[in-house]
């Protein structure tokens, strides 16, 4: 684990220009997201009661609010906007991995250069149709989990014992989508690599120990800076907070492209030995 962790860390100094690349999308899309919510925010926070509301005043605008989303034509729009921002974000991400990909395994060839945007073109349709696979897949115990909290919702019962009758299940939901996307990660090693995309499947079960400490090394250190940049920003309120917020999708592109190399360095060696056999 901590060879793969390491070869991880080598290929993304190699291919660091991939992180400054979504840097830039991360802010760029922020600015847009931001944009949306304030225009939308800002007018119904100014309709907030004026002085400090009454129980009535509260009550009121809460049903105003209520209203406004079920009949008012501009909220619609909103939600309309937010929900294409979604999923044209989504249609993104398959056509980023597929470079971020490509780009590693010319690193493995021993190339280094700007690859990001060639293996976009050449990978980017077969990545996506790996990704709509996994949506589908992780989409599927929906069917059974959300009528299930939303009948538990309806009883009315205290959030203690809602929390415990739909918890157990929202964790078994969240355990298989990560097997899930493992599986598929692996997947689209094999396939973008010209090696198929059944054989790393068994790759995946074989280094399974190995995957899962990369992801909860890496996952804790990810939560780890999280935490620090939160807690700053909440105690030190102002330019720096905002410094840290921004600075903060650097960090987390970082911490994406070196999980991803970490994984893909052990689905090499994994490959390597397995073609030796």
């Amino acid at each position: 684990m901590k060879s793969h962790i390491s070869s991880g860390w080598k290929s993304l100094k190699n291919q660091f220009y991939i992180v400054i690349i979504l840097f830039l999308y991360q802010l760029i899309w922020g600015y847009f997201l931001y944009r949306v919510v304030h225009s939308a925010v800002t007018p119904l926070l100014m309709r907030y009661p004026d002085p400090p509301p009454n129980e009535l005043s509260q009550l009121l605008y809460y049903f105003e609010g209520k209203m406004s989303i079920s009949t008012s034509s501009t909220v619609h729009s909103y939600l309309w906007i937010l929900l294409g921002m979604f999923v044209l974000r989504m249609l993104f991400t398959p056509f980023i991995n597929a470079g971020i990909f490509y780009g590693l395994h010319r690193e493995r060839e021993g190339e280094l250069g700007l690859f990001f945007f060639q293996g976009m073109k050449l990978h980017g349709k077969v990545v996506f149709l790996f990704h709509l696979v996994e949506w589908l897949l992780i989409a599927i115990p929906a069917y059974w989990i959300i009528p299930k909290a939303y009948e538990t919702l309806l009883r009315g019962a205290q959030l203690q014992t809602i929390a415990l009758q739909v918890l157990p299940f929202v964790g078994a939901w969240l355990l298989y989508s990560y097997i899930v996307h493992q599986l598929v990660l692996f997947m689209q090693f094999g396939k973008t690599g010209g090696t198929g995309f059944l054989a790393p499947l068994w790759l995946c079960l074989r280094g399974a120990l190995s995957l899962v400490g990369i992801s909860l090394v890496l996952g804790a250190l990810t939560l780890l800076l999280f935490s620090v940049c939160t807690g700053i920003s909440l105690i030190w309120a102002g330019i720096l907070s905002l410094i840290l917020q921004q600075g903060y999708h650097l960090i987390s592109c970082v911490m994406k492209i070196w999980c991803i190399s970490a994984k893909f360095d052990l689905w090499h060696q994994q490959a390597y030995k397995h073609a030796e056999k």
